[in-house]
């Protein structure tokens, strides 16, 4: 199993920091090959902005990754086996897949935006399988 933390910011707005986002993008291609190299599996994204929140292809939105970029990323990461993309930014839990790879918005610890309620998400990873599940902060095992 493998973790790697990405800086969102970057993606969703690259236009200042030029050298930073393609500085994270080249690592990010390095590390990939270099996890696939060693059989890692699986292997899991954690940013603060979500890709996208239901459909891949979907408006760009405040909280999702414009889609330019979006698709960049995603194609990479689900071409390297990446099995899932966990984010938070919305303050809603949100999901969705492009093809193999899951996206998993998770609602906040704090303030919802939405129905959900605050909460936090457990992720287990037993060998390849993965399971998560949003527990609110009163229902909590």
């Amino acid at each position: 199993m493998a973790g790697i933390v990405l800086n969102s910011a970057l993606i969703v707005a690259p236009e200042k920091v030029l050298a930073e986002e393609q500085a994270q993008w080249d690592w990010l291609v390095g590390e990939l090959a270099r996890l696939g190299a060693d059989g890692a599996e699986p292997v899991l994204v954690f940013q603060h902005h979500s890709y996208f929140l239901e459909q891949a292809d979907e408006e760009d939105a405040y909280f999702n990754v414009p889609l330019e970029r979006r698709t960049r990323y995603l194609e990479l990461l689900r071409d390297n086996g990446v099995r899932a993309v966990f984010a938070g930014h919305l303050h809603r839990n949100g999901h969705g897949s492009f093809g193999s790879l899951e996206m998993v918005t998770s609602g906040p610890v704090g303030r919802p935006l939405g129905d959900d309620p605050s909460g936090l998400r457990v992720v287990t990873v037993d060998g390849a399988e993965i399971a998560h599940h949003y527990y609110a902060l009163d229902a909590q095992p």
